[in-house]
């Protein structure tokens, strides 16, 4: 077993341990040795390590031990423990006490690049969630398209949805797409899921949403 270190106030182990042990009842006014542990597993069961919960973690601080044992970006994980999906700035003590499981599941979802945490959707307002968008744009409470900008970082356009912007990094950025500066995996499984007829077709966006066109593509008319 590796030693503990602690990046901010956060004690880690790893790898996981194979029988987890009761939880005690509270983290208040515990040693080291009392605090109670997570082992962060994926859906398959693979371990990603076991991370010791401090009184003051959060699910943020939480993430972020789980990126540093290897894991996705905090933007692009989402931890379920027990049949509770855990939310950002929220403790996480009392709630794995309450589990005492002692098993945290990790899932991995299709992070945004451009607000690289929780997305909310300009048009109906919803409260900001990771995953909000599919990969073409269209938001899952409002089933509209246009609610959300995702911003070229090698120019000043925007688009509706991850699948124009792919579209556009690989044709009109070819420079930097072929030097690994972008994610090509998206646009990748998109024209595979095209070429066997189960693609899914971009929405057009709203009416009064992203007329940037009209202006050749400056952002502000």
């Amino acid at each position: 077993q590796q030693p503990h270190f602690r990046p901010g106030g956060l004690a880690v182990v790893s790898p996981c341990w194979s029988n987890p042990e009761a939880l005690v009842r509270s983290t208040a006014g515990m040693s080291d040795e009392e605090q109670p542990r997570v082992s962060v597993r994926r859906l398959s069961g693979a371990c990603v390590g076991e991370i010791e919960i401090t009184p003051d973690m959060t699910t943020t601080s939480l993430k972020e031990t789980i990126f540093r044992l290897g894991g996705p970006y905090p933007s692009e994980q989402q931890l379920v423990l027990g049949h509770d999906v855990l939310v950002d700035g929220e403790p996480v003590s009392d709630k794995v006490l309450a589990d005492g499981s002692g098993i945290l599941f990790l899932l991995t979802v299709k992070g945004c690049p451009t607000c690289d945490g929780p997305c909310c959707c300009e048009l109906c307002g919803c409260e900001p969630k990771f995953g909000l968008f599919d990969y073409y744009g269209v938001c899952k409470e409002c089933s509209k398209c246009g609610g959300h900008s995702s911003n070229c970082t090698f120019c000043l356009q925007r688009f509706p949805s991850l699948c124009a912007l792919d579209t556009h990094v690989r044709f009109m950025h070819a420079a930097e797409f072929a030097e690994g500066q972008w994610n090509n995996s998206r646009l990748d499984e998109h024209i595979r899921q095209r070429e066997t007829g189960n693609a899914v077709f971009a929405n057009m966006p709203e009416e009064g949403t992203f007329l940037d066109a009209l202006c050749g593509g400056v952002v502000v008319c």
